[in-house]
């Protein structure tokens, strides 16, 4: 992946296979914005990146197709599970992130993955709601967490001149100077705070999760309702009929 910062603007990038490379630029409005499904100006990216580094400007310069959507936090949501108990919210819908985040795609794999887990034990359909809640209880905190990165990010590249943008640009020239790149500990440190932050991020398992909550609650309420075996710690035997019609 690469990055580049600016003032008030910035751009990552990423190749896809074969020729193609995704390529997202932030930069103020120009009266060019556009949606996901309507294309825009090649002269608003053009513009935008008319400053950028040469490398950067080519990207801009071989851009076949643009689209300018804005940047927009939206309000969390409390609830992602209706008072049904039987629809629940997911991905965007639940947890939108802004344009060109990194982890939004990675948010809805892991929403899946979560859900699939818990419902992997489904036996009853008195189990879904508790199951949805769950899911809820499980997703919430760690979306929210990777939501506010993502647009912390945002902010860190794209600092307005002052004293906290010097700060960052002093900070990482003198790990360039020492030989450091943003990620390798000072002697001091076990590790540097990117790092420490990268490691959440990525360290994190959907399926664990599901399991552990499975573990500590799951097993705990249905042996409470009397449907698991205490002396053996899972269900019990289950009797599936069926008759064939030739």
């Amino acid at each position: 992946m690469f990055s580049w910062f600016g003032t008030g603007c910035l751009a990552h990038g990423f190749p896809l296979g074969g020729e193609e490379f995704a390529l997202f630029a932030y930069g103020p409005p120009d009266g060019l914005e556009s949606t996901w499904t309507e294309p825009t100006l090649l002269e608003g990216l053009w513009a935008c990146l008319e400053k950028a580094e040469p490398r950067l400007h080519k990207l801009g310069e071989l851009a076949t197709h643009v689209k300018c959507v804005p940047v927009q936090e939206f309000q969390a949501l409390d609830d992602w599970v209706d008072d049904s108990g039987r629809m629940l919210l997911i991905g965007e819908a639940a947890h939108p992130y802004p344009a060109g985040a990194i982890q939004t795609t990675a948010m809805a794999v892991e929403d899946g993955a979560v859900l699939a887990k818990l419902f992997s034990h489904l036996r009853l359909e008195e189990q879904i709601s508790p199951f949805l809640y769950a899911f809820e209880t499980l997703r919430q905190s760690r979306c929210t967490a990777v939501g506010t990165k993502e647009f912390s990010d945002i902010y860190f590249m794209t600092m307005p001149p002052g004293e906290q943008q010097e700060g960052r640009d002093q900070h990482f020239r003198g790990r360039r100077d020492r030989g450091l790149n943003v990620l390798d500990a000072d002697s001091f440190e076990d590790e540097t705070p990117q790092w420490t932050e990268i490691k959440e991020v990525f360290g994190y398992d959907a399926e664990d999760e599901a399991d552990n909550w499975w573990q500590e609650w799951g097993l705990l309420r249905e042996r409470a309702a009397g449907r698991v075996d205490t002396s053996e710690g899972s269900y019990g035997t289950i009797v599936v009929q069926h008759q064939v019609c030739v």
